[in-house]
C-alpha cells in the first residue's frame, strides 16, 4: 500500500487566515463490522472475510481571522469513502464548524458556535451489516469571567441533536440540552480549585414502540462536583473532576444511577520533546454510542509523545476500558464490556503545509454477553496538502 505526495509551493490566503486542503487516506480494517471470532461471517455478513480496505478522498478550508480582540472561526471538511469490498458503506459525509471566541478586556472571555456532522457509524454495538449514517447537530456558548483576580465565575449551555438513517437504529435518536456554572479560587501562579454544578436534559424526539409498549428514554441529570487545575512543577500538570451526579429516566427505572464519577488528567514533560498524559476516568457512557440503556464507563489510558525531530512526531496510545450496561430492554439484562486497546502513530511534516501521517491499533473486547466480543486491527496512511 503505497501513496504519493507531490509538495507544491503554499501561498497565503487573505494575510494566510485561511488555508484551504486537500488530503487522501487509505485505511486497512480487519474486521469492519466488529463481529466476534465465535461467529461465522458468512452467516453474518453474507460473505467470507471481514477485512476491506477503503479510501477518503478530503477536501476543505479553515478560517480565523481576528478583529481586535475578537476572533471569529470557520471550518469546513467534506469527505468522500470508498470501501474495495462492501461498496454498501460507500459514503459522502462532512463536518463543519462556526465559532466566535469572544473577549473584553483580559476579564471575560468565551465562546459561542456550532458543529454540523454526517458520517457512518460505527459498528460496535451493531456487529452485522447495517450501515446507519449519522447526522450530528451542535450549539454551544460557554464563559470564563475574573470578577476579580483571585475568582473566576464560568458557565455554560449546550444543546444537541442526533439522528440516525437505519431503521433498526432509529431508537438511537437523541435531543439533549445540558448547562453548568461555576466558582474557583485562582492562585496568583494560575493554578485554580472551584465547584461546579450541571443539569441535562435528554430525549428522543419521537416515541419508539418495542413489542406493542411505548419506549420512553427521557432522562434528568444534575452532577455537582470540585475542579481543579494546579502546575504542580514546571513540568507537571494536573486537571481533575469529582463528581455526584445523579441521572433518572422517566421509564424504566432500573436504567437510574446515583454515585460518583470523576476525570483526572495528568500532563508530565520528561523533557522539551516527549510528553506523557496519563488518565483516569469514571463516567457516564456517551450516548452516541447507545442510549437504550444506562452505561458506566471506567478506564485509563497512557499516551506518550515523542518529538522526535522538528518534523517528525510519534505518539503511543495505551487504554483499557470497562463497560458497564444497565437495564437494556431490547437485551433484558445487565452485562460488561472489557475494552484493550494499543496504537502507534507517526506524522512527518516535511513542509508547513504538507503533513503525511500513519497509524496502527489494536482493540480487543471481552464480554459477559455472548458473542459481544471482537478484535480489530487497523492501519491508515494518510496525506494533507494545503494551499
Amino acid at each position: 500500500m503505497t501513496l504519493a505526495v507531490v509538495a507544491t509551493p503554499a501561498f497565503a490566503l487573505w494575510g494566510d487566515r485561511v488555508e484551504v486542503f486537500a488530503g487522501q487516506n487509505i485505511a486497512y480494517d480487519s474486521n469492519v463490522f466488529r463481529v466476534s471470532d465465535r461467529r461465522d461471517s458468512q452467516s453474518t455478513i453474507g460473505e467470507p472475510g471481514l477485512s476491506d480496505r477503503s479510501t477518503t478522498t478530503l477536501l476543505g478550508f479553515t478560517a480565523s481571522v481576528p478583529v481586535s480582540l475578537q476572533r471569529f472561526e470557520a471550518s469546513y471538511t467534506w469527505n468522500r469513502t470508498r470501501y474495495d469490498r462492501f461498496d454498501d458503506l460507500d459514503h459522502n459525509g462532512h463536518f463543519g464548524r462556526l465559532a466566535w471566541l469572544f473577549a473584553y478586556g483580559r476579564t471575560l472571555t468565551g465562546e459561542v458556535g456550532g458543529t454540523h456532522q454526517k458520517g457512518l457509524s460505527t459498528f460496535t454495538n451493531i456487529q452485522g451489516r447495517v450501515p446507519d449514517f449519522v447526522t450530528s447537530k451542535n450549539a454551544f456558548a460557554n464563559f470564563a469571567w475574573f470578577a476579580t483576580p483571585r475568582w473566576r465565575v464560568h458557565g455554560g449551555v449546550t444543546a444537541s441533536q442526533q439522528e440516525h438513517s437505519a431503521p433498526q437504529r432509529l431508537v438511537q435518536d437523541i435531543e439533549r440540552a445540558s448547562a453548568e456554572a461555576g466558582l474557583s479560587y485562582v492562585t496568583p501562579a494560575s493554578n485554580r480549585i472551584g465547584g461546579a454544578v450541571r443539569v441535562e436534559r435528554g430525549e428522543r424526539p419521537e416515541t419508539t414502540i418495542f413489542g406493542g409498549i411505548p419506549f420512553d428514554n427521557a432522562y434528568d441529570q444534575v452532577g455537582v462536583g470540585v475542579i481543579g487545575h494546579w502546575a504542580v512543577t514546571g513540568l507537571s500538570t494536573f486537571d481533575g473532576r469529582v463528581e455526584y451526579i445523579k441521572r433518572e429516566y422517566d421509564q424504566l427505572p432500573s436504567r437510574n444511577y446515583s454515585g460518583p464519577t470523576f476525570t483526572a488528567s495528568w500532563t508530565y514533560a520528561i523533557t522539551g520533546k516527549t510528553t506523557i498524559v496519563t488518565t483516569a476516568m469514571r463516567d457516564i457512557g456517551p450516548l452516541e454510542d447507545i442510549n437504550t440503556s444506562f452505561v458506566l464507563v471506567t478506564g485509563a489510558s497512557i499516551k506518550p509523545r515523542w518529538q522526535a525531530t522538528e518534523k517528525i512526531t510519534v505518539q503511543g496510545n495505551l487504554e483499557y476500558s470497562v463497560w458497564d450496561y444497565r437495564g437494556d430492554p431490547l437485551v433484558g439484562t445487565n452485562w460488561e464490556n472489557k475494552v484493550r486497546t494499543v496504537g502507534l502513530g507517526v506524522a512527518w511534516k516535511p513542509y508547513r503545509r504538507v503533513l503525511i501521517q500513519g497509524a496502527i491499533s489494536r482493540e480487543k473486547r471481552t464480554s459477559t454477553l455472548p458473542f459481544n466480543d471482537y478484535t480489530v486491527d487497523l492501519a491508515t496512511l494518510e496525506a494533507r496538502v494545503g494551499f
